[in-house]
């Protein structure tokens, strides 16, 4: 079976959760398929999964379209105009094509409409859907920019969603979302996952790990024995993200803490001006992009993973953070309760900053508790969210696709 995984992003980022999500699952099939994986943003993400194959990849070219001065538009428009030429690698002979992430919406209705006139089956993992589906009322569009936001990305999402041969929804939370874009076919649900990382209690981490960590919180200037609870942030600093809620929230606050707020710093948000002056115990601290490395000491560090998203489809972050054996606070939106239960975290209304900063004073009071929500997180991700089970349901989503395309003809997976 020959899989040809396009993942769609805008090429300028330097981070993107549904392009590492889909880079890994690549991973995780490549022992049962012939993938490659073609993405827009060449070079980044996971390469290789475990110790299993080194990925087969395809050099994409990625380009706003010439002769426009695209320099006029600001980049948060033009991004919606970037195409590829992924389109020709459809052409190649693939026996089904995975699309992941929907953005730039026009370039993914594209190779959608690549693939049907080729005759070409292709799949769809929702990435980023929940975000499509309510960008109108999350950015605070006026009626002018959501009938934009219509004709740009969502209608162009809908007609790719409604041409595909299968759907594989991060959670249940996205079947309402996809039938209401008008989809009639088969549903799968096909989960992010995660590797556990080595267990964070210092006494079990490697012997090497802790001078590393201490090396990390130096070089961002975290203390390690700051007073209070310690609470990590990590996302894109976009409006969706709830970054502002957070921070609002943790202004709040009136005991000690230390927030790490992780990603690249953007220069409309005001990251200092909700702390209390004259208070040496409230810390927050931006770091700037992470490293993988620099992310997983930063968690194996923290109390408290906290994500007030806007919207947000199965954020990869929401399970890394589990699998570290951190508890998480975050929004009620989107997949997030399907990824969070009762015993590893709790949920609250987006975009309510009193919430969430009682909720942060809540579990502050009760570290017990949160050790225990920590152990229980890292279980949970083991027992339901691993890249391996994943691959188990997508293969079956494939070969129930080409069955159909066949006309009952099965299809066997490769074993190698």
């Amino acid at each position: 079976m020959r899989v040809l995984a396009a993942v769609i992003v805008p090429p300028h980022l330097s981070v993107s959760g549904g392009a590492r999500a889909a880079e890994q699952l690549s991973a995780a099939l490549a022992p049962y398929c012939d993938i490659t994986v073609a993405s827009m943003m060449n070079g980044t993400g996971t390469q290789t999964h475990g110790a299993g194959p080194m990925l087969r990849r395809r050099q994409v070219r990625s380009a706003l379209p010439p002769l426009l001065p695209w320099s006029w538009l600001p980049n948060r428009y033009a991004t919606l105009f970037y195409r590829s030429d992924i389109p020709r690698l459809v052409a190649e002979g693939h026996d089904i094509v995975h699309l992941h992430n929907p953005m730039p919406a026009l370039e993914f209705g594209r190779i959608a409409r690549a693939c049907r006139a080729r005759g070409t089956p292709y799949v769809i993992s929702t990435h980023g859907f929940n975000e499509v589906a309510n960008g109108g009322t999350i950015y605070g569009f006026d009626a002018v920019r959501r009938q934009v936001w219509q004709q740009l990305v969502y209608a162009p999402v809908a007609r790719a969603v409604r041409g595909a041969a299968a759907v594989f929804a991060l959670s249940p939370a996205d079947i309402e979302i996809v039938r209401g874009m008008g989809f009639a076919g088969s549903i799968v649900v096909v989960n992010n996952g995660v590797d556990l990382p080595p267990l964070s209690a210092p006494q079990e981490i490697p012997g090497d790990a802790a001078p590393q960590d201490a090396e990390i919180l130096a070089k961002f200037g975290i203390p390690p024995d700051a007073h209070g609870i310690r609470c990590m942030f990590l996302a894109n600093h976009t409006a969706n993200k709830g970054l502002p809620d957070l921070l609002a929230a943790f202004g709040k606050l009136e005991i000690p803490f230390t927030l790490v707020v992780g990603g690249e710093r953007r220069d409309t948000v005001d990251y200092g001006g909700h702390l209390h002056p004259g208070r040496q115990d409230q810390r927050i601290i931006v770091t700037g992009r992470l490293s993988d490395t620099e992310v997983a000491a930063l968690f194996r560090q923290s109390d408290l993973f906290v994500f007030p998203t806007l919207a947000d489809t199965f954020p990869l972050v929401v399970l890394e953070a589990m699998s570290h054996g951190v508890p998480v606070l975050a929004s009620r939106v989107g997949g997030i309760p399907y990824q969070i239960d009762e015993g590893s975290g709790v949920l609250v209304p987006p975009g309510d900053p009193g919430a969430l900063a009682a909720a942060v004073e809540r579990l502050a009071a009760e570290p017990d508790r949160l050790r225990q929500m920590g152990r229980h997180a890292r279980a949970r991700v083991a027992a339901e969210f691993t890249w391996q089970r994943a691959a188990d349901r997508a293969m079956e989503g494939y070969r129930a696709v080409l069955c159909r395309h066949r006309g009952g003809v099965k299809v066997s997976s490769r074993v190698d």
